[in-house]
């Protein structure tokens, strides 16, 4: 490792860094556009839930008391789910910013420390990765969304 002082080192350009950056502002964009929730696809779905009620008064009830549920619910779990792919993209870089600031040093008594500290900071941004590529697969397969 080098032989300067950490307060004189230049920033390390660590790519893995900015890419994530690229990616927590491509998701942050997404989350604002409601994780391209489709109202037509919900009309969609409610369409075929009640495509077997034949009195006209009836359908029209069911439809707009099943709209009402799914509204209530699609509120919430987005709402949520927003907060935990945002914590998870917050993650990453965090933990990426971290690990990027221990600069282990042979030198140093404490270098087998560093160096796991290091590699720790390392392991939980892999860990908010795995979160956020599971939860994404899950929102893709649940909500009701246009791809493309």
């Amino acid at each position: 490792m080098s032989g300067i002082p950490k307060s004189k080192r230049a920033e390390s350009k660590l790519e893995a860094l900015h890419r994530a950056y690229v990616l927590r502002k491509r998701i942050t964009a997404e989350l604002m556009a409601t994780f391209g929730y489709s109202q037509r696809k919900l009309e969609e779905h409610i369409a075929g839930m009640i495509a077997h009620i034949k009195d006209d008064e009836e359908r029209a009830k069911t439809s707009k008391a099943i709209r009402d549920l799914e509204d209530d619910f699609d509120c919430w779990f987005i709402r949520r789910e927003r907060d935990r792919v945002a914590d998870f993209c917050q993650g990453i870089t965090e933990h990426l910013r971290a690990a990027n600031t221990i600069y282990p040093d042979p030198k140093n008594p404490a270098f087998e420390a560093e160096v796991t500290e290091r590699r720790i900071e390392m392991d939980r941004a892999l860990i908010c990765c795995n979160k956020l590529q599971d939860e994404l697969q899950y929102l893709a397969e649940v909500l009701p969304a246009d791809s493309g």
